[in-house]
């Protein structure tokens, strides 16, 4: 059973996470810290994670790995990335991929995303925040946000918070806690098979450039292969370094 810490409202669960950690006040095993509501959550390249209150789970996993080396670090995407889709499979919603590198889609749309934030001492990852966001049973979104979904948007059914938390939660740890340089390509087979894009001819930008290209692999480190299919030039990316460009769609709430 994972130590969870929950708050009412807070800035961000990440940002809460940090300063037991700085304080030395945390637990000294895995824990969790969750919100129903935060005031300043954050998400990739800098962008605001936005939820209104007890309607989505938003929590901070912070594991302690054990000689993990930060090299490998990509992994622990993988890993959570892999949980959150194999917890939406077995509700029973369909087309989940995984857009590179961790956020989680229903077709091509939005359902989870998350932002993870490691210290490292030498080699070694000392303790990682892994924040994440599940759009649970939001049924109405901002304008501002291209593609959002959620479980009760697939599904038609609304859910028990907590109830969903423990099986994500079991889910994840599982996961976490078998990352092993020995089952590195097994997880690496688990990410690339729903791969959004994968061998699929998408949109995508870098820079100032807007192209069509397919994603031809993944590396160990998190680079990316892509594909431009009109040059059929290969390229390699790091993060931040190319984007996927999502079509606007219709809002549909229910």
């Amino acid at each position: 059973m994972t130590n969870e810490i929950k708050y009412s409202i807070i800035d961000s669960t990440n940002n809460e996470a940090q300063r037991q950690l700085q304080n030395g006040i945390a637990p000294k095993e895995d824990f969790v810290i969750r919100a129903d509501f935060q005031t300043d959550g954050r998400g990739q390249r800098g962008n605001t994670w936005h939820s209104p209150n007890a309607l989505n789970l938003m929590f901070s996993y912070v594991h302690y790995p054990e000689k993990l080396e930060a090299r490998h670090q990509f992994m622990l995407s993988q890993a959570t990335a892999t949980a959150i889709a194999s917890y939406l499979t077995q509700k029973g919603v369909k087309d989940v991929a995984i857009k590179w590198p961790n956020d989680v889609y229903v077709g091509m749309k939005k359902i989870c995303g998350m932002l993870i934030e490691n210290a490292v001492s030498g080699h070694y990852i000392r303790y990682s925040i892994i924040g994440i966001g599940v759009n649970i049973n939001q049924t109405t979104f901002p304008d501002n946000l291209p593609n959002p979904t959620s479980l009760t948007k697939c599904t038609g059914q609304q859910y028990d918070l907590d109830q969903e938390f423990e099986v994500i939660i079991s889910i994840l740890r599982n996961n976490i806690l078998g990352i092993s340089s020995a089952n590195s390509d097994t997880l690496m087979q688990n990410y690339k098979d729903i791969l959004l894009g994968l061998d699929k001819t998408l949109i995508y930008r870098s820079g100032g450039k807007v192209f069509k290209g397919v994603i031809r692999d993944v590396d160990k480190h998190g680079m990316i292969t892509i594909e431009d299919t009109e040059t059929e030039e290969a390229k390699q990316y790091a993060f931040n370094e190319v984007n996927l460009v999502i079509p606007e769609q219709k809002k549909e709430n229910i």
